[in-house]
């Protein structure tokens, strides 16, 4: 036989093949390594797909055409296992589509991420050079900023590269380019001139620490349960929270008083008013009164409102609009005044001067020592609270009256939501629309206006004459001087136009990203934007479904009057195996780097210390981190090394689809096991082609072996199993179906079935199974080709197979990718009749093999086996198949007679089949004894886990308070015990 040596195939679609003259043999490059290493096979791989343009969009094609964005990762950012599951999700739905014949377009990019880079690159200029972007302006710090960039910011870019990602790196894109700069701009600008922009004083989300409002996705909403100490930036000591503090208002001109409670003293200095419930009998008199103020020395009224809990504390609230977003919103209904008492920078104001310019938490101790002293406190008390915390920067959100820019948002929201629930927006999975309802749902306008250096410059001007003042949007300022020149009825040259030093809130940026990276507003000029516009599709974490989506949806009808996607996919959050969502403050954050390459429990202990040193870390999360790599990896001595594939097959094998997808670095090291089941498969088959002996006549599909027949069958369904699956995003369905056929059913029965008959004389079974274990290969590595991408890259070129295969005739693909298989293709294979015959004969095998291991039984005694069955098949089956059955169960002959000189243990196949195993070298008594002891303790365990979960099933309490993933979990682990017990009580 001829053999190829040093041979390499650049890329699957480069096959070259070499042709005997007698079998028509095509002979691959060998797969030359005895294990699969990782490392070597995704080894320089990523370099040749670009290197071919495999992942380049054509902007002309007569092909289908599927578009997908990447969601824009912090230019700040790493990898990490939230990433690699959303990235891995979209890469095996493109790779599929691109197999399937698509013009697929994949569009990376990256997010300026205004917050997390300024405050990077701040912390940069501190340690390294002992300076604040104060102490050098702003033009020099976004100078700085731009240098970090070009230094750090691809880092992130080449991890997706390292992780298989199949973009289309030459339409990458920043959010901060000229390009995007310029769409973000001419949006800003069409919206104001819509009047959907404007620009109002109210109540905001204020870091004190960042100087700047944020979002409500930037806020982390902290629970405390009772007295609590929490560090606080800007300051030397702990601040305590948790406690519920009392104290009394006197009613004016009156002995009585109103005693209210608070968490927060010391906003009772902005306090402009007392509400009650008007049906509280304890305060309808009050009605008209008046209550003393006891610093600012006025009154302020007592007014009443439903939004009362007469049940919670006195019935009695303190109001605080300038400082509280209910309290604001009751004061609007009540023309109540606004009073601000904390300034931008946490400090407090209009106070008196007694606590003017005094920090807020230090003001608190202040003002409860007054009240003391007034003799008006009442009591202080354990209490629970939700404090609401910069997920930036730790500091604690102070809400605050500013003025700042909005986007009406009440029309653009009924017109999202009715495009759902008419159905041309489809979310998936469909238990995610109520959100949608909800979130669109909501009245409140969106705040689009940051007070940050990094970001894009509002494009607004204040445009003033003399006290005539009015904003306008323009791309300059001698554009704004022109039309504001129409507002102030006064020559352009006369107006003094500044420029709102504020940037746009980074989702503002993002929620354009759609069709602004297709090229928008240059709409005639760029070819994307008219051949990949609207998006096939969007896949992103179902936490930013009302941050991101929405807000591209509602630009995106506005904007271009187009949905910019008519699908919405949604996954999970990635938690441990524990199900805990991982973070920083758990410990259980886990480096997808780490888990690829491995890393040992003393180098992840240096590295976890090290993030701590450069303040990615906190002492708290560091110590949290530590504990938890000594718990979770002591016994594996750090993380086994798993490769990129393992990662990702281990991602897509939970339901992603599922509010929480669940890691386990255990899992992630056997699916490297299983890729190296399929390395092994490869070299088998190779070693088999080489001993093929010389076929004189033709081969048909008639010459296919009973065994031959059934694997084909079984591939039929896992490539029907895998589409479907696909098809409904339902990954975890199709890893599962590709996992049992080549791991469960190729490798460890049909191979060993092959055994005899490749070693053996017959040529035409020889050449049966040939046929077969190259279409089988072929195939099922197609299938997990979106999946495993490095080592079906490299073991797909080395499967050897016929010029005419007679189970399927894999041609080389019209376009640069090979074909995925289709279910047209194969469903003549499948005979569900066959398989059901085929089971029982491998059940039958799988019943000796769990009595030989309960009985201790040595597969190197090869014991006898007797079959007493009325199923005349089955029999004739294990006939037929004599060699492979053996071979199969590792037993030395079997019988449909007893040899009454033979001691046998027995179990039930079913109601017709009994199955008697040689008992060699026990005493049968003591050996019976054994195994039943055994059985029952197993047995015992199971039901006494059985009955817990059933028992969870039966509360009321569980079925509507426990998670739905919790309950999925819980669900398939019951079915999983109920299916192992079964197969137990069948050995008693």
């Amino acid at each position: 036989m001829l053999r190829l040596q040093n041979y390499r195939v650049p890329f699957l679609h480069i096959q070259q093949r070499l042709i005997t003259s007698t079998t028509n043999v095509v002979l691959k490059p060998n797969v030359s390594a005895t294990a699969y290493q990782p490392k070597n096979v995704e080894k320089k791989k990523y370099e040749k797909w670009e290197q071919y343009n495999l992942f380049k969009a054509e902007s002309i094609s007569e092909k289908p055409m599927f578009s997908m964005v990447l969601p824009p990762p912090n230019v700040t950012g790493n990898l990490h296992l939230g990433h690699a599951l959303a990235c891995t999700i979209q890469d095996v739905i493109v790779r599929q589509k691109r197999s399937l014949g698509h013009n697929v377009l994949w569009l990376p990019g990256i997010d300026h991420a205004g917050i997390a880079t300024q405050g990077v690159v701040e912390r940069y200029l501190q340690t390294r050079q002992d300076i604040s972007r104060y102490d050098i302006g702003r033009e020099k710090f976004l100078q700085e900023v731009w240098k970090w960039k070009e230094k750090h910011g691809n880092t992130i870019c080449n991890q997706l590269k390292t992780l298989g990602c199949s973009l289309d790196w030459s339409r990458e894109t920043f959010t901060m380019d000229q390009r995007h700069t310029h769409a973000v701009n001419t949006a800003f600008i069409n919206l104001f001139n819509k009047g959907l922009i404007y620009r109002k004083k109210a109540l905001v989300n204020w870091c004190s620490t960042l100087n700047s409002t944020v979002s409500d996705i930037e806020v982390e909403n902290v629970t405390i349960n009772g007295p609590k100490d929490i560090n606080v930036p800007g300051y030397e000591s702990p601040i305590k929270f948790g406690l519920m503090y009392h104290f009394a208002y006197r009613v004016f001109e009156s002995k009585e008083e109103v005693v209210v409670a608070t968490t927060m003293p010391e906003t009772m200095l902005g306090d402009t008013a007392i509400a009650v419930h008007p049906k509280d009998e304890r305060y309808t008199h009050l009605a008209g009164k008046k209550v003393w103020h006891p610093f600012r020395n006025c009154t302020i009224p007592v007014i009443f409102d439903d939004f009362v809990d007469m049940e919670v504390g006195t019935g009695a609230v303190k109001l605080t609009p300038a400082h509280s977003k209910i309290d604001y919103e009751v004061a609007k209904q009540h023309n109540i005044p606004l009073l601000e008492v904390i300034d931008e920078n946490g400090k407090m104001k209009n106070s008196g001067d007694f606590f003017n310019n005094t920090k807020r938490y230090d003001c608190r101790k202040a003002v409860i020592k007054r009240l003391e002293g007034m003799g008006l406190m009442r009591g202080i008390k354990p209490h629970h609270m939700t404090l609401p915390v910069c997920s930036r920067t730790g500091g604690i959100i102070d809400h605050l009256p500013k003025e700042q820019w909005f986007l009406s948002c009440s029309e653009l929201n009924e017109r999202a939501a009715s495009l759902v629930e008419t159905g041309k927006l489809v979310i998936e999975p469909d238990k995610f629309v109520k959100y949608w309802l909800n979130w669109t749902g909501d009245d409140r306008d969106w705040c689009i206006s940051r007070q940050l250096w990094w970001g894009h410059q509002i494009p607004a001007y204040k445009c003033s004459v003399d006290r005539d003042v009015a904003w306008v949007a323009a791309n300059n300022e001698a554009a704004a001087k022109v039309l504001a020149s129409k507002f102030l009825r006064t020559l352009p040259d006369m107006i003094v136009a500044e420029r709102d030093s504020d940037v746009l809130d980074t989702w503002f940026s993002s929620g354009i990203y759609p069709f602004a990276a297709l090229g928008w507003p240059n709409v005639n000029r760029d070819k994307d934007f008219g051949t990949f516009y609207p998006l096939s599709l969007l896949a992103t974490g179902h936490d930013i479904l009302g941050f991101w989506v929405h807000r591209m949806v509602i630009l995106g009808l506005e904007l271009t009057e187009r949905l910019p996607f008519n699908k919405v996919l949604l996954h999970g959050v990635i938690c441990d195996n524990k199900g805990a969502k991982m973070s920083k403050s758990r410990g259980n954050v886990i480096d997808p780097l780490d888990v690829i390459d491995g890393i040992s429990l003393q180098n992840l202990k240096d590295k976890t210390k090290e993030m701590h040193r450069n303040g990615t870390l906190s002492l708290a999360e560091m110590d949290k981190a530590l504990a938890y790599h000594q718990a979770n990896y002591t016994n594996t001595k750090g993380i086994p090394e798993c490769g990129v594939d393992a990662l990702r097959f281990t991602l897509l094998s939970q339901d992603i689809k599922s509010h929480y997808v669940n890691f386990d670095i255990a899992t992630c090291h056997s699916n490297k096991l299983f890729g190296n089941k399929i390395w092994q498969s490869v070299r088998y088959t190779q070693m088999a082609y080489t001993k093929l002996p010389k076929l004189d006549k033709n081969l048909s599909v008639d010459d296919l072996t009973y065994f031959d027949t059934w694997i084909l069958s079984r591939l039929a369904e896992m490539v029907e199993k895998v589409n479907v699956s696909m098809d409904n995003y339902d990954f975890h369905l199709a890893t599962r179906a590709i996992r049992t056929l080549m791991y469960n059913e190729f490798c460890d029965i049909y191979l060993e079935a092959t055994k005899p008959g490749m070693d053996g004389k017959d040529a035409k079974m020889a050449y049966a199974h040939a046929h077969t274990l190259s279409a089988v290969l072929n195939t099922s590595l197609r299938c997990l080709a979106p999946f495993m991408v490095y080592l079906t890259e490299e073991l797909i070129p080395k499967v050897p197979t016929f010029s005419n295969n007679i189970v399927h005739n894999f041609q080389d693909a019209t376009n640069k990718y090979l074909d995925f298989p289709q279910q047209k293709d194969f469903k003549h294979w499948k005979d569900a009749d066959f398989e059901w015959q085929v089971n029982r004969f491998l059940g039958t095998v799988n019943l000796i093999r769990e009595m030989k291991g309960l009985y201790n039984i040595s597969n190197k005694l090869r014991p006898s086996v007797f079959i007493e069955s009325e199923d005349d098949k089955l029999k004739t089956d294990i006939e037929n198949s004599e060699t492979v059955f053996l071979n199969l169960s590792r037993c030395g002959e079997v019988q449909f007679k007893p040899n009454p000189d033979k001691k046998y243990v027995s179990a039930m196949l079913d109601k017709d089949t009994k199955v008697k195993v040689e008992l060699l070298g026990e005493d049968l008594e003591i050996a019976v004894f054994a195994a039943r002891a055994k059985l029952e303790k197993k047995i015992k365990w199971l039901e006494d886990g059985l009955s817990k979960l059933e028992a969870k099933f039966a509360s009321s309490h569980y079925l509507t308070h426990a998670p739905h993933w919790a309950q999925a979990s819980d669900r398939q682990k019951l079915n999983t015990k109920k299916k192992e017990l079964e197969e137990l009580q069948r050995l008693m």
